[in-house]
């Protein structure tokens, strides 16, 4: 059985509050409360046996991953492939001030997000076309090995609609919070309830734990 842990980077500005906005490809550093997280987040692993660790190279997430790894000495694999969605001109922007000055646009990017892009960015199948082959990467080449990914909302948000066969436009239902858990089982069994599989069955265990971030 391969085990796969996704954590979401530690907080960073715009993240929470009233007016939470597109961090994107941008290179944010963690808050004083994202710093925290981080460690929470460490702390929270730091029983499992962990064999490695994947970051993206965002310093939010390459941070969070380098907290997590130095409990069990090991580097960081920083992958580029693992960063955030790049949101184009809506970075640093808010939903509600895309949906005033990009009404159509974002209408069009919420029914249709697989094929939609924002200007001058990424669609969620440009996302998954450089996502699905380092996730093949990482999971082929750590088969009965426990890893954690460290990456971002969207991006994560993605590959869980894509390791459920769910429709990509249902990311957005998908909560996942700062420094959460998301647990991916990797199995060798042929079969399922339900019927034959092909390839390796993947059960999730559970998504956006956050018990460890309860006393911040």
């Amino acid at each position: 059985m391969t085990i796969i842990y996704l954590v979401r980077h530690g907080e960073v500005a715009g993240n929470t509050g009233d007016h939470r906005t597109f961090a994107g490809s941008r290179d944010l550093p963690l808050t004083e409360e994202g710093q925290k997280q981080k460690e929470a987040v460490a702390q929270a692993l730091a029983s499992v046996k962990i064999d490695a660790v994947y970051a993206s190279t965002l310093q939010r997430a390459f941070k969070t991953g380098e907290a997590i790894a130095a409990r069990h000495g090991l580097p960081v694999v920083g992958m580029d492939a693992l960063r955030e969605v790049d949101y184009g001109d809506w970075e640093g922007l808010s939903e509600s001030d895309i949906a005033e000055n990009y009404a159509e646009h974002w209408k069009q990017r919420v029914a249709d997000p697989w094929n939609i892009a924002p200007p001058g960015g990424e669609s969620y199948s440009m996302l998954w076309a450089r996502l699905e082959p380092v996730w093949t990467q990482i999971t082929q080449g750590n088969v009965g090995k426990t890893v954690v990914i460290v990456g971002h909302n969207g991006s994560l948000r993605v590959l869980l609609c894509e390791l459920l066969d769910a429709p990509p436009a249902n990311a957005r239902r998908l909560q996942i919070a700062n420094c959460s858990l998301t647990k991916v089982q990797i199995g060798d069994a042929k079969t399922l309830p339900g019927g034959q599989l092909e390839g390796p069955p993947v059960v999730i265990s559970y998504i956006n734990s956050t018990a460890h971030l309860e006393h911040l």
